[in-house]
């Protein structure tokens, strides 16, 4: 807020501070506030696909990402993945889905850092695959950095593909669908307006 704007919001407030309108006011200085401090990267929607099988699990990512500012965004996220688990991951691999580069990336003591480009007012996508051996028939996906973005996402899209042959004792969220095909047990998860309170947990036996 520049210091005009300061000096006759503090004219304005002192002469309604007494009247119905204050409520009003109140709801406008909040919806100012929110613009101006409102990032202009936002990431909006993922599309994960799991595939396991009794020793591993595939994760094939899409993330989403729009820039509502005037100016093209070029910087570097954190991709995170569950403690101890770096040297459980191989084949790991990040493109642009725009124009289908693959990104290099760096790796860090609890995931991986790549930069991405986002166009003015545009909006970019890309895709993270990676294959991680597991540990005590025990696989987590984090899912509660989502939060260090301050907004929900719209759209999350969630599957799971198991094998029949393996018994899934717990899911840390329960599925909206669930069905065999070709000896697949699957699990499909739709979100809107998906903020995760927890990571993606999956136990079997």
């Amino acid at each position: 807020m520049n210091k005009t704007f300061l000096k006759v919001l503090k004219s304005y407030l002192l002469t309604v501070l007494k009247s119905s309108r204050l409520t009003v006011l109140l709801t406008v200085i909040q919806s100012y506030s929110l613009i101006v401090i409102s990032q202009p990267l936002q990431f909006y929607r993922e599309d994960i696909v799991f595939k396991m099988s009794k020793n591993q699990v595939t994760t094939d990512a899409q993330y989403h990402f729009c820039n509502v500012g005037g100016k093209e965004i070029k910087t570097t996220l954190f991709y995170p993945l569950p403690e101890n688990t770096m040297e459980l991951i191989d084949s790991l691999v990040i493109w642009d889905m725009k124009t289908n580069e693959v990104i290099p990336y760096r790796e860090g003591k609890s995931g991986v850092f790549f930069g991405i480009n986002v166009d003015a007012y545009g909006q970019a996508a890309y895709r993270v695959f990676y294959q991680q051996w597991i540990k005590d028939k025990h696989f987590k996906y984090i899912l509660t950095s989502t939060g260090t973005w301050g907004k929900a996402l719209e759209f999350a899209n969630f599957e799971l593909q198991v094998p029949e042959y393996l018994k899934v004792d717990s899911l840390s969220y329960p599925p909206d669908t669930s069905f065999i095909q070709d000896n697949v047990q699957y699990y499909l998860w739709k979100k809107k307006d998906f903020m995760p309170d927890r990571d993606f947990e999956v136990r079997f036996r």
